[in-house]
């Protein structure tokens, strides 16, 4: 058998160039590195909440857009990691480790159910990464640590506005309440009794239906023959509205008292006439021909060919007050978090901003009435 030759000289040649070669694709990842600054992203994509994370994607998507075309940050382009939550808070956690340990993120905006944020926060409190939601609203998240920030009211201020307004422009003295049986429907159904209570109201009946629930007409039959001025009804789109069309099914023609997340032209589908007369607490919105507000709803009526939805605008000011503490400060997860405590009247497509010592929020509210398949401003209020 002949033996084949090698020439060594040859074999460095060869080596020298694949050296070479990865000492140039490295600098090159690492020079591409230097002019990105990465933010995770943790939302509903899929589930019964992916309405919200969907309209909260879309506000990024714009947010994004401008903040890279008007320079970035610093001269460095913003690139986002978006995962999905499933509106799930285990597959939330699972997402935030991987946003952490895997891409190196030092600020995530997420979740919007309140129960992921929950769930998530004592991870990114321990690793020291500031987490953002555009969504959620249960009190627990104002204690959830000093990383933790939201531009979203607390439902410890919903549910109290919603306890007013019941028994003070209402006049409604006996009522049940159904919720969600999860962070969000809780937290709501928690400071709303509390609140009716101390008026001087009664609360007859509280009942709670699962995450993803189609049949609630078990809890509807507990309640049916109580001598009831209202019901008050936190929950989600999905349930809200099966529950308000086997309500109509059901013969029951008490009012219905709702919360923010009631404010999806997809339950007027679902429920039809069920919905009828439903009212429900959304924030005083602001004012459309202020300039960001005014661009923000063109460019995504433009962009989406509707318009925003809940949490569009939200999600929107999100990345918008991040981008601004990075161009204050710096962009580690600490400099972020010291910029953000002394937030002042932030200019945003959701109106004005201010985070206070627990990195909430306050905005007034308003009432919304369905009539005729419509939301109006409720008469009422």
């Amino acid at each position: 058998m002949k033996r084949i030759g090698y020439n060594s000289s040859a074999i460095l040649t060869v080596i020298s160039i694949v050296v070479a070669s990865v000492i140039v694709f490295s600098f090159g990842c690492a020079k591409q590195e230097e002019k990105e600054i990465k933010i995770g992203a943790v939302l509903p994509l899929t589930g019964s909440a992916a309405v919200w994370g969907e309209n909260a994607k879309m506000g990024l998507e714009i947010a994004l857009e401008e903040v890279n075309q008007g320079g970035g940050v610093k001269g460095k382009t913003i690139k986002f990691i978006i995962e999905d939550s499933q509106s799930d808070p285990s597959k939330a956690v699972s997402a935030l480790q991987k946003l952490i340990s895997t891409d190196k993120v030092s600020v995530i905006i997420g979740d919007i159910a309140s129960s992921s944020v929950l769930a998530m926060a004592p991870i990114a409190e321990k690793a020291k990464v500031v987490l953002m939601s555009p969504g959620a609203s249960n009190p627990d998240i104002s204690k959830a640590g000093e990383y933790i920030f939201r531009n979203w009211q607390s439902d410890a201020l919903e549910g109290e506005v919603d306890a007013k307004f019941a028994y003070e422009h209402l006049r409604w003295r006996n009522m049940a309440v159904l919720y969600v049986s999860n962070a969000y429907g809780t937290g709501l159904k928690t400071v709303f009794e509390e609140s009716f209570q101390k008026l001087g109201g009664k609360i007859l009946a509280s009942k709670s239906f699962e995450q993803g629930s189609t049949d609630m007409r078990s809890q509807l039959n507990k309640i049916r023959n109580l001598k009831l001025d209202a019901l008050y009804m936190p929950g989600y789109p999905p349930e809200m509205a099966i529950l308000l069309r086997q309500a109509k099914e059901m013969g029951i023609k008490i009012p219905f008292l709702s919360v923010q997340a009631f404010d999806d032209p997809k339950i007027l589908e679902t429920a039809k006439d069920g919905a009828e007369g439903v009212m429900f607490s959304v924030p005083k919105p602001p004012d459309p021909s202020n300039p960001v507000v005014k661009n923000f709803n063109d460019k995504y009526k433009q962009k989406f060919s509707r318009a925003p939805g809940v949490t569009s605008d939200t999600g929107y000011d999100a990345l918008k007050i991040i981008v601004w503490a990075m161009n204050q400060g710096g962009t580690s997860a600490e400099e972020v978090r010291q910029q953000l405590l002394t937030l002042k009247d932030f200019p945003g497509a959701a109106g004005i901003t201010t985070f206070d010592k627990n990195g909430d929020v306050i905005k007034p509210f308003i009432f919304r009435t369905v009539r005729k398949g419509q939301f109006v401003h409720s008469e009422r209020y």
